[in-house]
């Protein structure tokens, strides 16, 4: 099922050159969209989150954080120190906030513009590796510790929005099998 038009207005509305605010309004109301106020689900926004700078975007069921999105601009898909400082926030992120999730696998996105890379890791096994790997970085040589191809898909495309709904579907699934849920 296509993203209801109000939605694609929405990130259509987003202005040639960016900042990372402009997609605040967007990437709420998809959230909001996929996890609706009336369901058991809470999407909260950059500003009404106590530490701003930890997550932009938290879905929490009931009490606890099943979902984390991270936004940054479209440009800083091109910088391999920007992706860099990207990926290491969603592995903290991730090792964070993956202890007290409630369900099996926590998810993440980093959103660049409307670019997408989706991060998991199994709550289950503390041992788990974050997926996607982790790459190594040399002191002495340039290595590309996220390289652009794992924003590998536009929420705007089918694909992207067929990979979004499935880990949304997914979350969904296993709230529903939380005790007391």
């Amino acid at each position: 099922m296509p993203l209801p038009a109000t939605v694609i207005r929405r990130f259509q509305a987003v202005p040639p050159n960016p900042r990372e605010t402009d997609f605040y309004g967007p990437y709420n109301k998809l959230l909001s969209y996929l996890f609706p106020p009336d369901s058991a689900f809470t999407v909260v926004p950059p500003q009404d989150l106590v530490d701003s700078s930890r997550l932009d975007f938290a879905v929490y069921h009931k009490t606890s954080l099943v979902f984390g999105l991270e936004v940054k601009t479209p440009t800083d898909l091109m910088y391999i120190s920007s992706r860099k400082l990207a990926d290491v926030h969603m592995r903290e992120l991730l090792i964070d906030f993956g202890e007290e999730c409630p369900i099996p696998t926590l998810h993440a996105v980093s959103a660049m513009g409307t670019r997408l890379c989706f991060y998991q890791l199994d709550t289950t096994n503390v041992a788990a590796e974050i997926v996607p790997r982790w790459i190594p970085q040399n002191s002495t040589r340039v290595i590309d510790t996220a390289p652009a191809e794992r924003w590998d898909c536009d929420i705007l495309d089918a694909n992207g929005e067929q990979r979004l709904r499935a880990v949304v579907d997914e979350i969904k699934e296993a709230c529903m099998n939380i005790p007391n849920a």
